[in-house]
C-alpha cells in the first residue's frame, strides 16, 4: 500500500494531483506549519496578457507566523475575494470550460471559512473531482496521538494507515531519513513527473501553473494530463 502526504496548499499544480492519483491513501497535513510567502495561500495562473500571475488569499497574522494551516484565519477585511474572482474572469472568461467550472469555484471563494485549511481542502476536493481522482483522502488533524516530526511523522502515518511504501516529492530528498524508513520496513519512493503540454490560452505555453489553468482549458479531459 502506497501512502502520499502533502500540505493542503491553495489551488495546487498538476504534480500535486499526480501524486494523489499514484498512491492508495492520501493525507492532507493540515496541522503542519504554514509557510509565509509560499504556495500555501497563493498560486500562479495565466493572465489575459499571457503572463504568469499570482492569485492568493489574504491571511491573518494575529497569532504570529508560527501557526498551522488549521489555525490560520483568513482575513476577509482585505476584500481579496473580489480581486481573485475578477482576475479569473479576465484570464479565463473566454476559456472553453469557464462557464462549466467557474460558478463552483466562485461559490467556494465567496464562502467565509474559519481557517485556510478548510478553504484549500474544499478547492482540492473540487479539482480532484474534475480530474476523476478517487484516492481515499483524510486530514492529519483527524488522526490520533503525537505523530512526531519530519521522517518520524511520515513513518507513523504509514503505520496508522498500514502503508509499506511512501511516495515522496523530490524536494524531500534532502531531509528524508532513509535508514529510519528501512528500519520501519517502509520503502521510500520518489515521484517522477514531467507535466505535459495542453491546449492553453494565449500563444506561449507556461508550465507549472495552478491546476485551474488545465481545468479551464481542457475540462472533462483534464484528468488525461495528470
Amino acid at each position: 500500500m502506497i501512502l502520499a502526504v502533502h500540505q493542503p496548499n491553495f489551488m495546487p499544480w498538476q504534480g500535486y494531483f499526480k501524486k494523489m492519483k499514484d498512491c492508495d491513501q492520501y493525507i492532507l497535513m493540515d496541522t503542519v506549519q504554514y509557510v509565509h510567502r509560499h504556495i500555501c495561500n497563493r498560486n500562479k495562473f495565466k493572465n489575459s496578457q499571457g503572463e504568469a500571475q499570482w492569485l492568493g488569499v489574504s491571511v491573518s497574522h494575529s497569532k504570529g507566523r508560527d501557526v498551522s494551516f488549521i489555525d490560520l484565519a483568513i482575513d476577509y477585511s482585505q476584500k481579496w475575494q473580489s480581486k481573485a474572482l475578477n482576475s479569473l474572469k479576465h484570464a479565463y472568461g473566454k476559456a472553453p470550460y469557464f462557464d462549466q467550472y467557474y460558478p463552483q469555484i466562485e461559490k467556494i471563494l465567496l464562502t467565509e471559512y474559519s481557517n485556510l485549511a478548510d478553504l484549500n481542502i474544499d478547492l482540492i476536493e473540487f479539482f480532484r473531482g474534475v480530474l476523476k481522482i478517487d484516492t481515499p483522502m483524510q486530514r492529519m488533524s483527524d488522526l490520533p496521538g503525537n505523530l512526531g516530526t519530519k521522517s518520524e511523522q511520515i513513518i507513523n502515518l504509514c503505520k496508522i494507515v498500514g502503508a509499506d511504501q511512501y511516495l515522496s516529492g523530490q524536494g524531500a530528498k534532502k531531509y528524508n531519513d532513509l535508514e529510519a524508513y528501512q528500519a520501519a520496513g517502509i520503502e521510500l519512493l520518489y515521484q517522477e513527473y514531467e507535466p505535459p503540454v495542453y491546449k492553453q490560452m494565449g500563444d506561449e505555453f507556461i508550465s507549472h501553473l495552478s491546476v485551474i489553468d488545465l481545468i479551464m482549458c481542457e475540462g472533462d479531459n483534464a484528468g488525461d494530463f495528470i
